[in-house]
């Protein structure tokens, strides 16, 4: 065993970015990296917008230079799976057999998408979109005038229907769920999303869900239930993700909808973190525990878990914050506006902007949809207070807009 090592398993945003953040808070000792994707660590979101859009090359989507991890003396192992952890001795046993010693291990294990199981889905022309052959590959399949069917209206359909349309193509989104984004946004705030992309000719249907793909060796149709059929060239879905549980449940660690951490990101396992998509963690804020899906959430957890390998004993509890640029517009989201049963609506210079709060008053999440320019702003002032958790008087009539006003001041 090596008290000096710490092995990271995960190659994506939030274990490369602990890597980082490990030799930047001055980690003198050994780190490894292990991925089992081919690719050096990269940025996911610009699959979905610049690289679909031609703005941008996968290789332009990398966190590092290619030296930079022989610069800063991490071992990069790719394409490589991890067979177990070996909590006694201490451990990771790589499937090739090869053991890494550890004294402190990260867990960034991530998220897995959820595959389309309905009968035609292994046609060609059938896409999800989580890496960069799968955006690259639907980049070359968006020309102007092909019919793209997307399955999923969650923030990555709604992306990728943008840059199919943007891109001269006839698109569709079929979702099951009754609106956009559901899990992230209230109601009104998907509408609003929903009606953009509808005056951009997208033709989005909800409470759909698909009964088969048809075409003979390539996708050609969508066939839904009753009998319609949607004639298409290329089908992009997002149905979702799942925690990459499997290694910490098999290790005997607690799982539950991720790898179960304290608020410092450490698992029942001194020696054991985790950070990212797999990582379930307490939250002061909304006296809960969470587990969340974006960008943020990965950057800042792999600054703080860092920290806390070191021994600094630094919580995590940052107010959740993502954002998606659409057509001409952004949508921005601070806190968890689903926690809010009532939805207050205002502007803030030409941006829409939309406060979600519970009965009793307090201030759980924000969405604003409008140009960058007028969106953030107010969100970045709405992130701030909800980190304090404020009471808002909302009046009879759901809006007070001095209330809202005093908190667009700070």
């Amino acid at each position: 065993m090596n008290a000096q090592s710490v092995v990271i398993v995960g190659a994506g945003h939030s274990g490369a970015k602990a890597a980082a953040a490990l030799r930047k808070h001055g980690w003198t000792g050994k780190i490894t990296l292990v991925g089992d994707e081919p690719h050096a660590p990269y940025d996911r979101p610009p699959l979905s917008k610049a690289v679909l859009l031609g703005k941008k090359t996968s290789e332009q989507c990398a966190f590092f230079p290619a030296t930079w991890f022989g610069e800063n003396d991490i071992g990069l192992h790719l394409d490589k799976s991890v067979g177990s952890i070996d909590r006694q001795n201490k451990r990771v046993v790589l499937a090739d057999g090869q053991d890494l010693p550890y004294g402190k291990l990260l867990l960034a294990t991530g998220s897995a998408i959820n595959r389309l199981t309905i009968p035609g889905a292994e046609l060609d022309g059938v896409w999800p979109l989580r890496t960069p052959q799968h955006a690259e590959a639907i980049a070359r399949s968006f020309r102007s005038g092909q019919k793209v069917v997307v399955i999923g209206a969650g923030v990555i359909g709604l992306e990728v229907a943008a840059a199919a349309v943007e891109l001269g193509c006839v698109v569709h989104v079929l979702e099951m769920a009754p609106h956009a984004m559901g899990r992230s946004l209230p109601l009104a705030v998907s509408e609003v999303l929903v009606s953009e992309h509808r005056r951009h000719g997208v033709d989005l249907r909800f409470g759909v869900g698909v009964t088969a793909l048809e075409g003979r060796g390539k996708v050609s149709a969508v066939r839904l239930p009753g009998g319609d059929v949607i004639a298409c060239d290329v089908v992009v879905y997002g149905v979702g993700v799942r925690p990459r549980t499997e290694l910490a449940e098999a290790a005997g660690l607690a799982v539950d909808n991720g790898i179960v951490a304290n608020r410092f990101l450490q698992t029942e396992d001194p020696d054991i973190f985790a950070c990212g998509d797999v990582c379930r963690y307490e939250s002061r804020i909304f006296r809960s525990s969470l587990r969340l899906e974006n960008w943020r959430n990965a950057e800042g957890q792999a600054d703080t878990v860092a920290r806390n390998m070191l021994g600094q004993e630094k919580a995590f509890d940052e107010v959740p914050w993502f954002w998606s640029n659409q057509y001409d517009f952004a949508l921005q989201v601070a806190g968890l506006p689903t926690h809010g049963e009532i939805t207050v609506a205002t502007t803030s210079g030409a941006a829409r902007l939309f406060l979600s709060v519970t009965t009793d008053g307090v201030l759980r999440g924000a969405s604003a949809i409008g140009p960058v320019r007028d969106v953030a702003s107010p969100i970045r002032k709405l992130k701030a207070a909800i980190a304090l958790a404020p009471t808002i008087d909302i009046g009879t009539n759901g809006s007070s807009p001095a209330a809202i006003d005093a908190l667009l001041e700070n």
